[in-house]
């Protein structure tokens, strides 16, 4: 027995088994090649891989290639059963025949090892037996859903999933499609172009690059992103001015009285009455005395002269014509008087009442920048007693609103001795000195996308931090400045205008806004209309 393996023109392989004899040996393989040069057709084309006794290739060898033209062919290899089972180290193969070398399905039989065909692939065979021990798929391609590659999915739109050869499963929006109302809201708002609802521009609102005005009294009305944008007027100005009967004694910063004076009468210092007052102020001080009630008495006519008068000198009582004797040990010196019978004699004379304060009291009511601690009568150096003294102090620092420095009294808001070198006085209190920057000019609060800007560090009056604050100097290229903003620049020329339709620029009229437009009513995908737009292979761009 002898195989024939034939290769035929498919790539497909077929073995023979022959029967022979001792005696038939050459003569049967001569007839076996001339049996092989019969097939020489274009449908039964065979290949004899190899003849020479001292250089055959087994069936395991073989590779499948394409006929290179209709007129070759080439020879199989063939051996004899005894041969078959002996050794085949000279033969170019340890393989003993019945089995698979390498178990490759695409190298040796142009087919495709399980192993690697995954979910992603569909095939026209699984597991088909190509050996005892070798099972391959046959026909293996990427399943239709991998369809998306850079020439179908451009634009707006990226390649994503899972490939299978080069191709993709999903065509998705780029990245940078991430803004919506969910991740840019507030003081901000989608901009740009869109796909899939999403945008890829995430700017401030117009409204929201206000600064907000700073307000003395408080802030009146605020726009939508809480901005202040008017203030409120100075509330002094709404109080009404108190009417004052003695005058105004305080105003406030609108110059609105909102105090009055007291009355001036309360202020007077009472007069001091040995015989009552005849009238008082209008705070109900004594400003006149009541006069001597002698002196009210009518004289007593006497006919030999008066024998007694009162302290106003009235006559009280009349003489009995018994002259009095002349008045001794007269205190006050004597001086002529009447002696009651039309004569005159020596009377003592009357005690004129000096008053005066004792030691530590004054006769005027205590000073506002004192305190009174007491009072007492004025004496005179006969003992009678008018009037009234006041004991008074001086206030202290705290009584007068100020604090104590040294011995004196300074104002609250000084510091005592001085500050020393790189403090200042603020409040009573040294604090390091520095200098203010309310930063003019600075008005941002963050440097807008696609800006170029510059800061400046806010240093309040108490030498606190207040921040940092931006203004715009310039934009990114590609941008143009719009306010404080950074808009994307125009690239085509006036008078036309930029539009982007499935990822390609146009230049369109006027008229022609979005791309159902400018696709003739189709939307994104149609046919670009030419007698409205123009692309950058037919009109230049700026």
């Amino acid at each position: 027995m002898f195989f024939v393996i034939i290769k035929f023109r498919n790539n497909r392989f077929r073995v023979f088994n022959c029967q022979r004899t001792k005696t038939m040996r050459y003569s049967s393989l001569l007839a076996l090649c001339a049996f092989m040069l019969c097939l020489n057709t274009p449908e039964v084309r065979g290949e004899i891989l190899a003849v020479h006794t001292y250089d055959v290739m087994t069936h395991t060898a073989l590779l499948p290639k394409p006929v290179a033209s209709d007129n070759t062919f080439s020879l199989a290899a063939t051996w004899w059963l005894p041969d078959w089972q002996g050794s085949q180290g000279s033969r170019g193969s340890d393989d003993i025949g019945g089995g698979d070398i390498d178990g490759n399905c695409e190298k040796n039989y142009g087919m495709h090892t399980p192993s690697n065909i995954d979910s992603r692939y569909i095939c026209s065979k699984y597991n088909y037996n190509v050996t005892s021990s070798l099972k391959c798929h046959v026909n293996c391609r990427c399943k239709d859903e991998y369809k998306y590659t850079s020439s179908n999915c451009s634009g707006n739109y990226t390649t994503a999933g899972t490939s299978c050869e080069g191709k993709y499963n999903q065509c998705v929006c780029k990245s940078e499609f991430k803004y919506n109302s969910s991740n840019c809201s507030g003081e901000y708002e989608v901009s740009g172009t869109s796909c899939g609802g999403n945008y890829n521009g995430c700017t401030i609102r117009p409204e929201c690059t206000v600064s907000s005005m700073s307000c003395t009294y408080g802030c009146a009305g605020y726009n939508s992103c809480d901005r202040c944008t008017s203030c409120k007027s100075n509330p002094d100005c709404d109080v009404s001015d108190k009417s004052c009967t003695y005058g105004c004694a305080s105003y406030n910063s609108c110059s609105k009285c909102t105090s009055c004076k007291d009355n001036p009468d309360c202020s007077a210092t009472a007069v001091s009455c040995d015989y009552g007052c005849a009238s008082t102020n209008s705070c109900g001080i004594c400003t006149s005395c009541s006069g001597n009630p002698d002196c009210d008495v009518t004289d007593k006519s006497c006919d030999y002269g008066c024998a007694a008068t009162n302290s106003c000198g009235k006559c009280t009582s009349c003489k009995s014509c018994t002259p009095s004797a002349n008045e001794t040990g007269c205190t006050y010196g004597t001086e002529s008087c009447s002696d009651g019978c039309g004569g005159t004699r020596l009377c003592c004379k009357g005690h004129t009442h000096s008053y005066s304060c004792p030691s530590g009291y004054q006769s005027s009511s205590c000073s506002s920048s004192q305190v009174q601690t007491g009072t007492t009568s004025k004496v005179c150096s006969c003992g009678a007693a008018s009037g009234t003294c006041y004991s008074c102090r001086a206030k202290t620092c705290a009584e007068q609103g100020k604090k104590e420095c040294n011995g004196s009294c300074i104002s609250t808001s000084e510091c005592c001795g001085g500050c020393p070198s790189g403090k200042k006085c603020s409040n009573g209190t040294c604090i390091n000195a520095c200098t203010t920057n309310s930063c003019s000019g600075y008005s941002l609060s963050f440097c807008p996308s696609n800006g170029i800007c510059s800061s400046c560090s806010v240093v309040n009056s108490d030498c606190s931090g207040g921040g940092t604050k931006f203004k715009l100097t310039g934009c990114q290229s590609g941008y143009t400045q719009s306010g404080n903003t950074c808009v994307a620049a125009s690239r085509c020329m006036a008078p036309l205008h930029d539009l982007t339709c499935n990822g390609v620029l146009y230049c369109c009229p006027s008229g022609v806004y979005d791309c159902k437009d400018a696709t003739g009513g189709s939307g994104p995908g149609g046919i670009i209309m030419p007698t409205k737009c123009f692309t950058a292979s037919t009109t230049p761009f700026g």
